[in-house]
């Protein structure tokens, strides 16, 4: 069942489930960003594990001096001790859930399951063998059912099914991870990814990307959206966005000639739309350019 409009709206929501006896899970949080926030220093949980599932959106996080780039849909863990943070990058526009773990010793029960269950199942984690892929579409339904459950009225029942929500959703992310890779984007929509990629200066509206793919407009933005994790509109906005960022820490043109050339209507709305995903104006990423 979907989040009520109350639990949507709200920008975090963090629920700390050991105290309605829920052992071994240390917190389920959830936010959802309108515009980019400041970047999560690295940092990490000790003796936890870390499962993040991006609802929409765009995000980095850095493990191990790497980056991992994920798009909505897209399952990111950390494993036990791990340091890791989102690499200078902010938290940017979109909504996460994070689920975080305290997974059980030897003998120890984990989510109400069998001792011999806890102990498959914490097996299970540790030996994902990756961190970063695909979720699916059930592990939103699982984590939705699970804040809703805790916000309602205590019953007999709530934390078994609470435990069952958890339970559901981490056997979702050991079969998503030990699926075939992700295959490249469809040819309809690989195409339309390198046209937007050399036009961004050009009017690139949904109505005619959907008309070069061959498909209705319907179509093409769900197609579209299974492909990338982000609609089409938001697409073209953070492909002109992340290439003004690159002209901007060059010397070159003026800031007002990166907006018109990136096919932005004018020099505000530009500023207006870059900082809402970057978490920076224009000027303060030319400013820091010219510093380095």
């Amino acid at each position: 069942m979907p989040l009520s409009r109350n639990l949507m709206a709200r920008t975090r929501v963090e629920i700390h489930p050991t105290a309605a006896g829920l052992h071994g899970v240390l917190q389920l949080g959830r936010y959802n960003h309108t515009a980019a926030r400041s970047q999560l220093p690295e940092h990490m949980h000790a003796g936890g594990m870390e499962i993040c599932y991006l609802i929409k959106g765009c995000q980095t996080y850095r493990v191990g001096g790497r980056d991992f780039r994920l798009r909505g849909g897209d399952i990111f863990v950390t494993f036990p001790d791990e340091v890791h943070g989102t690499g200078g990058m902010p938290e940017e526009k979109g909504a996460l859930y994070w689920l975080q773990l305290r997974l059980p010793k030897k003998g120890e029960s984990f989510l109400g399951l069998q001792i011999s269950e806890s102990r498959a199942m914490s097996e299970a984690l540790l030996a994902l063998p990756r961190r970063h892929f695909r979720g699916s579409r059930a592990m939103k339904d699982h984590l939705d059912t699970f804040t809703r459950l805790h916000y309602e009225p205590t019953g007999r029942l709530k934390t078994c099914a609470m435990a069952n929500q958890l339970v559901a959703f981490l056997l979702e992310v050991v079969a998503c991870a030990k699926s075939q890779p992700q295959r490249p984007p469809a040819r309809p929509i690989f195409h339309i990814l390198q046209h937007i990629k050399n036009h961004l200066g050009e009017p690139l509206g949904v109505a005619e990307l959907a008309k070069q793919a061959g498909l209705s407009e319907a179509r093409f933005k769900v197609r579209f959206k299974e492909e990338t994790g982000i609609p089409p509109g938001e697409y073209v906005l953070r492909a002109r966005i992340e290439e003004a960022r690159r002209r901007l820490g060059k010397p070159g043109p003026a800031i007002t000639r990166i907006a018109f050339d990136l096919g932005f209507s004018s020099s505000q709305y530009f500023a207006t739309v870059f900082k809402r995903f970057t978490g920076q104006s224009p000027r303060e990423v030319r400013s820091l350019s010219q510093r380095n």
